[in-house]
Formats: C-alpha cells, sequence, structure tokens
C-alpha cells in the first residue's frame, strides 16, 4: 500500500465503505458520506451544531484531488436529491458564498435499513456524540483525507459496487445477515456480483417479485444508464413503486434534466413519485395486464416501453395487444 503525502501536518483516513456505495452507486458520493460524517462529530463535540463550513476547493484538496470539483458537486447534488445531505449559505453573513453543509443521519440509517448494512461502530447520532469523546483531529489543522484505494478502478458513467471489494480495508466493514441464512453467507464467494443473491427484507404487505421479474427490471435499469446492484433492496422492497420510478427516470431524461437517474430512481421508489404524466382508469389497468404478460415494460405519459426498448405510443399497443378476459 502507498503511502498518500499531504502538505499538512495530521491527515484523517476517509474509508470507503461498500454500504455508502450501495446506497449511492456513486465512490465520490460515499466517501464524502464518510468525509461529513467526520466533520459532524466533530462539529456536535466541539461546537454542538451539526452544520459543516466547508470550502468546495477544500474538499476538493482534502480528496487528494481524487476527484474533479465537477464530480464533487455531481456527487453532493446527488446526496441532497437522496435527502442525505443539506445545504445553505451562512446565516450570518450574506456575502458569504461558501456552503454549510449538515448530513441528515436519521435519513441515513434510514437507507442503511433495507441493505441491513451496519458499520463499526454502529448507527451514528448526534446524542452519542455529544457525550463521547472521539480522537478526531481539529479543523485548524485543515486536516485531509488519505484514501487507500485500488488504482485500477477508473470512474466511468456509473461505478459497479463490486469494484469496491478491492481495496485494503482500513476498517472492517460487514453486513448482518439474517440468522436463518448466516451459514449460506458464510459460503458465497467475495468475488461473485451482488446482483445474483441479495440479502434484502420484504414487506410482508407486498408481492415477492420473481426472480425473472428482477432480471427485467435490472435489463431496463442498465438501459438507463443506471447500475442495478445498488438498487435492488429497494426494488424488493418497493416493488409497487418501481415502475412508477422507471417512467419518472425516462420522463427526467427525456426532458432532459436529469443528471443522476440512479439517486432518482431511487428516491421514486422510496417516495412513491411517479412521472408527471397522469393516465386513465382504463389504461392503468391495461398496462398492469400487459405488463403481467411481459408485453412491456414500462410506461411513461402516453408512451410504453416494450421488453425489446423500443417505444410505442399506450393507444396503438391497447389495439395491438386488447385484454384477455
Amino acid at each position: 500500500m502507498s503511502a498518500i503525502v499531504s502538505s499538512n501536518k495530521t491527515s484523517v483516513l476517509v474509508i470507503l465503505r461498500r454500504e455508502y456505495l450501495e446506497i449511492t452507486g456513486n465512490f465520490c458520493a460515499a466517501k464524502l458520506i464518510e468525509y461529513f460524517r467526520h466533520w459532524t462529530k466533530w462539529k456536535l463535540k466541539n461546537h454542538r451544531t451539526p452544520w459543516v463550513y466547508q470550502p468546495l476547493k477544500k474538499i476538493y484538496a482534502d480528496l487528494m484531488g481524487e476527484h474533479s470539483l465537477h464530480v464533487i458537486r455531481s456527487a453532493i447534488a446527488l446526496l441532497e436529491e437522496m435527502g442525505i445531505l443539506s445545504k445553505q449559505k451562512n446565516p450570518g453573513n450574506r456575502q458569504d458564498k461558501t456552503w454549510q453543509y449538515k448530513l441528515h443521519l436519521d435519513v441515513l440509517n434510514q437507507l442503511l435499513v433495507p441493505g441491513k448494512c451496519k458499520t463499526e461502530p454502529s448507527e451514528f447520532n448526534e446524542e452519542q456524540h455529544l457525550r463521547s469523546d472521539p480522537e478526531t483531529s481539529k479543523p485548524q489543522q485543515n486536516t485531509a483525507v488519505g484514501e487507500v484505494k485500488d488504482e485500477g478502478v477508473k470512474e466511468s458513467e456509473y461505478e459497479p459496487v463490486h469494484q469496491a471489494r478491492k481495496p485494503a480495508q482500513p476498517q472492517i466493514t460487514h453486513f448482518a445477515e439474517e440468522q436463518e441464512q448466516d451459514d449460506l453467507a458464510e459460503k458465497i464467494d467475495p468475488d461473485e456480483e451482488i446482483f445474483y443473491e441479495p440479502e434484502v427484507e420484504v414487506d410482508s404487505s407486498m408481492n415477492k417479485p420473481s426472480k425473472s421479474e428482477i432480471a427485467e427490471i435490472c435489463t431496463e435499469l442498465r438501459r438507463l444508464r443506471i447500475n442495478p446492484e445498488p438498487c435492488l433492496g429497494v426494488v424488493k422492497k418497493y416493488w409497487a413503486n418501481v415502475q412508477g420510478a422507471i417512467a419518472r427516470v425516462k420522463e427526467a431524461i427525456h426532458e432532459e434534466w436529469c443528471d443522476n437517474p440512479t439517486g432518482l430512481f431511487i428516491n421514486g421508489c422510496k417516495s412513491g413519485a411517479k412521472a408527471k404524466n397522469t393516465v386513465t382508469s382504463d389504461v392503468s389497468a391495461w398496462f398492469e395486464w400487459a405488463r403481467k404478460q411481459r408485453i412491456v415494460l414500462a410506461m411513461s405519459g402516453e408512451v410504453v416501453y416494450m421488453s425489446d426498448g423500443n417505444a410505442v405510443e399506450v393507444g396503438e399497443m391497447m389495439q395491438r395487444f386488447p385484454i384477455e378476459e
């Protein structure tokens, strides 16, 4: 492992946590969660406020220039969209253009629940840090971020979760499995794709999706440039909202305002948000029937998307494939 040299006298090691990578699907966003988690801990202990004042160029320097300013901005926007992070200008100085950031620990802990991910230490809240005396460096020391990384990992339009297994782990991160699955979990090859054996709790009030249905959804997500791996837990838990979330992403892409389709999809599944265009009850009934018959995969406005990815008007498809009584 090569040493990372910093111009500062001290540095804080920011760990790329696998569970953060799974819920964000973005390497930079995952590291920013741990980065703001560290500074939130310090601020709560020393100033009793969760707001962290940090210039963007300082964040760039602390991340050792590994991510560009554009990538950092996009990662912050993704965390905002997921509700994990919020930002505000300095309320005491209107001329100060530097953002202050707040990490929403309650939202973060809730997002970790579907995948049953736990870290050491476990769930993090303000009360615990006000009582504790963490060994963290002070901000006057301008702590830089050192990170152990795999030089072979490169950023792409989406970043596969299984690449996170490569780096050496300076801190142990593990997953808590259901008791009846403990023995099975020990036998899983760490190099296998997470896609095929997700360990996710499913809401008992909803129908369990079949393996073939999940495979179809994953194929559709890939067409939308969404990495399906970090979305599996959300897909299984919020199965009833998946089609609406897909339609919302497609509508956003069509309208050219979606920069983070993965975050938008996850948010849509959790919130139940759908595309702006609404459909009549007869069209909705036909779509549900056609989806169960594997004729279509998703619908956005007056367009449905077939299994081969082609978009066809709803009216035409309803004539070609009438509901069979």
